[in-house]
C-alpha cells in the first residue's frame, strides 16, 4: 500500500505539465500500463527513459531536415526575391526553435523524473531488506 501511494505521489508530482500539451503524458502505451499494473516499476522506467531518447532521435533527425529546407528556401528568397520563400524559411526558423526548446524541455524532464523515480524505487527496496 505504501509503495501504492510513492507511485502516486511521485506522478502526480513529476509528470505534471505546467500548462500546454506533453508528449510524453500521451505516450502511456498499453504495455507501459501492463507494467504498472504488474508492479514492474523499474523496467517501466527505464522503457520510458528509453522512449524518450528515442523521441528526442527523431526530434533531432526533423530539426535536421527542417534546417536543410529553411536554408533552401532563404537561399532561393535570396536568388528570386519571392516573398513566399522567406515567410517560408522565417516559419521554419521560428518553428524549430520552438521545436527545439519544447524538445529539450521534455527529454530532461522525462528522463530525470525517471531516473529520480528508478532510485526512490531502489531506496525502497533496500530498507525493505534491511
Amino acid at each position: 500500500m505504501a509503495r501504492q501511494k510513492i507511485i502516486e505521489e511521485f506522478f502526480k508530482e513529476e509528470l505534471q505539465t505546467s500548462g500546454g500539451y506533453s508528449i510524453y503524458t500521451n505516450l502511456f502505451l498499453y504495455k507501459d500500463k501492463q507494467l504498472l499494473k504488474e508492479n514492474r516499476l523499474k523496467e517501466f522506467a527505464e522503457r520510458q527513459i528509453d522512449k524518450a531518447k528515442n523521441i528526442f532521435w527523431a526530434v533531432s533527425f526533423s530539426v535536421f531536415i527542417a534546417t536543410f529546407y529553411s536554408f533552401w528556401h532563404l537561399i532561393q528568397f535570396g536568388q528570386g526575391w519571392h516573398w513566399s520563400d522567406l515567410t517560408i524559411g522565417l516559419v521554419l526558423w521560428a518553428g524549430l526553435i520552438y521545436i527545439l526548446i519544447k524538445a529539450c524541455k521534455e527529454y530532461y524532464t522525462i528522463t530525470s523524473s525517471m531516473t529520480l523515480f528508478i532510485k526512490l524505487l531502489d531506496e525502497e527496496q533496500a530498507d525493505g531488506i534491511e
